[in-house]
């Protein structure tokens, strides 16, 4: 795992303990920069890349873009969270899950193919 420009390895590295961290894909860590820089604001990754075990000790789901380094989680809310969702969008991120109600509240958002948005 690297850092890369406005995230470290730690906010991005499986946080199992177990693995070597994994490795985030370069081209979905360019489009998450251009975005973070877009934004103008800045924002924490909770969850990045997962292992297997991880993910299913976490309640991953099966076919999870965590553990191929196509996903994250942010932790964002309110006004900062719909700018994130609407942002997302445009930088073609298809994969957008919302929490934000309770005490941990974020913003997933992934690579896949067909556009998805999903509330936790």
């Amino acid at each position: 795992m690297i850092d890369y420009e406005f995230f470290t390895k730690e906010e991005l590295a499986c946080r199992c303990g177990e693995c070597d961290g994994g490795a985030m894909n370069p081209f979905f860590m360019k489009r998450l920069i251009d975005m973070r820089r877009s934004l103008g604001f800045p924002f924490h990754v909770s969850s990045g890349f997962r292992c297997k075990i991880h993910n299913e000790n976490v309640g991953g789901t099966d076919g999870s873009l965590h553990v191929v380094g196509n996903a994250v989680d942010l932790l964002v809310r309110d006004e900062r969270a719909l700018s994130i969702i609407s942002k997302a969008r445009q930088f073609g991120f298809n994969g957008i899950g919302i929490k934000q109600s309770g005490k941990d509240r974020f913003v997933h958002i992934d690579d896949r193919l067909i556009f998805a948005m999903w509330t936790y």
